[in-house]
């Protein structure tokens, strides 16, 4: 008999366990500075450290460049001990100064996770809707 596993997300990754999820895009206020922005979007997934791994992300983007927070939440994920903290940033780095892989984490890279246009479902209601929140 072959056992089912529920929510598996991306790549494998369950949503119920410890990971980050992101995706980046270019930012609705393309430019400041001159310079093109991208919109980088983080869910960290932990019973603890969220903060900090948000930080030590910020800290690589502002190595090159300068950082925009554009928002930051935090919700429990249902049915587990683990909370979520979603953030976005805006910056004009490129995604290679982020090293992700450095964060020790599972990686989700989440073409869904995008600011959306349409009223039907935000950015915040698709989290949300991932997390059970």
């Amino acid at each position: 008999m072959v056992k089912k596993i529920s929510n598996v997300g991306l790549r494998g990754v369950s949503n119920n366990s410890r990971h980050i999820r992101w995706n980046v895009e270019q930012s609705p206020e393309n430019m400041i500075m001159d310079s093109p922005m991208n919109r980088y979007h983080f869910v960290i997934v932990d019973d603890r450290d969220r903060k900090s791994i948000s930080n030590r992300i910020v800290t690589n983007l502002a190595k090159v460049s300068s950082v925009i927070l554009i928002r930051e939440i935090e919700g429990k994920v249902k049915g587990t001990k683990f909370r979520y903290l979603f953030v976005t940033y805006d910056s004009p780095a490129s995604g290679e100064v982020l090293n992700l892989s450095s964060l020790g984490k599972p990686l989700k890279k989440d073409i869904d996770l995008y600011e959306r246009v349409k009223k039907k479902m935000s950015i915040e209601d698709y989290v949300m809707k991932e997390y059970g929140g």
